[in-house]
């Protein structure tokens, strides 16, 4: 039996804020009490530091299968591991995209060669494969995808008739990329009009405007609505979008049937941004305004956000240096969304408690995730550990995703992560990789 101590650090766990140890035992946590020794443990001082829940990111692009060039999931789970992101659920517009059972399987078996994090993967849905939707095992798809804005791929799905049947079908949660494809084209013709190929990239939130979220996101209510679908909405951007999830957010987070997602770029970036980064910010939906940002805070402090997640999108830095029409979208987070939550916590938006949930407890309950998402005896054993008072500024050699760039290069982060503990084993120390074990295959309570 593989044993660890973690010594004397500030735990956070689902009630209370404690000075413990914590054993684990294999992939387990053991024990939590104040003095624990065991002969046979390794054993790691952590007093300077607070542990929390090993983040669990629902929503990330690996880019595996197809596009070595971007990403794979050796690299990206390598950055998730060193920013104390310990599970992972990857989308499915790769190359071929991830449609069908046998491409989930190929993805699986890669994961278990390559991933430092537990794994889980999105089945996507296309105008022609319900019948693969149906016969889906939800004890270990992370969810149906539905793509009804742009993508790549045969994933656009926005005829009504058809994502009517698509949500019907559904055996778990579909988890929607809300944006409407007609308002985005006619915004897009006007700036071209304007600006010809030289739009700015403060034009972005204008193309990809507020309307194209709202209308797309009410469609996909209605269609949960009719059809009795869970439904969990992705990357919200819009204050209007929080306005709308707050009628369910009475519900229990176990039992509602309709939430949402707010991710790292559109939480701590704003229009003000665009002028500085320019394309490494340009991400579909369009990270808006400050009274939008402001407003998804909001609606994690008022439980309507429930879960964070990065949206973590790789692509080469040449592709993202272009003007504006040639620069693709997507942006990398997974290494630093701790930190960028951490620093909303030090700048007093967020409590540490509200960090906690949404980007681990509540994803685990939202997906119905097997023995993950807090602290506490008898739970899966990942968790992080953060030194609060130790700042961090990211420079390029520390990026370990392949595409070698972050929209926060030379930023300082207000804390640091220290150690990375992943299904009990000891991933990351000091800030260093130590441990190239794959990960768990992550299952789900359905």
């Amino acid at each position: 039996m593989r044993k660890l101590i973690l010594k004397d650090s500030q735990v956070v766990m689902p009630s209370r804020i404690i000075r413990a140890d914590i054993l684990i035992e294999d992939d387990k946590i053991a024990k939590i009490a104040p003095q624990i020794a065991d002969s046979g443990a390794e054993e790691i001082d952590c007093h300077e530091l607070v542990s929390l829940p090993g983040l669990i990111d629902a929503h990330v692009h690996f880019r595996d299968p197809g596009m070595p060039q971007k990403a794979t999931i050796y690299s990206e789970s390598r950055a998730a591991v060193l920013g104390g992101v310990t599970s992972f659920m990857d989308m499915p517009n790769t190359m071929p995209p991830t449609v069908d059972e046998a491409s989930l399987n190929g993805k699986k078996a890669t994961a278990a060669r390559d991933s430092l994090a537990n794994y889980a993967f999105y089945l996507g849905a296309t105008p022609d494969n319900i019948e693969e939707v149906k016969k889906a095992d939800p004890k270990s798809v992370a969810g149906i995808k539905v793509y009804m804005g742009s993508t790549t791929g045969n994933l656009l799905l926005d005829d009504e008739s058809i994502l009517h049947k698509m949500f019907k079908a559904a055996p778990m949660m579909v988890t929607a990329h809300c944006e409407d494809n007609e308002i985005i084209a006619a915004k897009q013709k006007a700036a071209q009009e304007m600006y010809g190929d030289n739009i700015p990239f403060n034009m972005h939130p204008v193309i990809r405007n507020r309307d194209c979220c709202i209308k797309s996101s009410k469609l996909a209510i209605q269609t949960a609505l009719d059809t009795g679908a869970k439904l969990h909405i992705m990357h919200l951007s819009t204050k209007e979008e929080v306005e709308i999830l707050n009628y369910f957010a009475k519900d229990p987070l176990e039992s509602r049937q309709i939430s949402g997602e707010a991710c790292i770029p559109h939480l701590f970036f704003s229009e003000g941004d665009y002028s500085l980064l320019q394309g490494f910010l340009k991400c579909n939906p369009a990270v808006k305004y400050e009274f939008d940002r402001k407003a998804l805070i909001k609606g994690i402090k008022r439980g309507i956000i429930t879960t964070v997640g990065t949206d973590h999108a790789p692509h080469e830095i040449s592709v993202k240096s272009g003007s504006y029409l040639k620069c693709a979208s997507g942006v990398t987070s997974v290494q630093y969304s701790l930190l960028a939550l951490l620093d909303l916590w030090k700048r007093g938006e967020l409590t540490l408690e509200e960090v906690v949930k949404v980007s681990s407890t509540n994803v685990a309950k939202r997906f119905n995730l097997t023995d993950r998402g807090t602290i506490e005896e008898g739970k899966k054993a990942d968790i992080v550990f953060v030194n609060p008072i130790k700042s961090h500024t990211v420079i390029t050699s520390d990026i370990k995703s392949l595409c070698g760039w972050s929209p926060f290069i030379n930023h300082t982060f207000r804390c640091s992560v220290t150690h990375t503990v992943v299904s009990g084993v000891l991933k990351v120390k000091d800030g260093q990789i130590v441990s190239n074990e794959a990960g768990e295959a992550l299952s789900f309570d359905r």
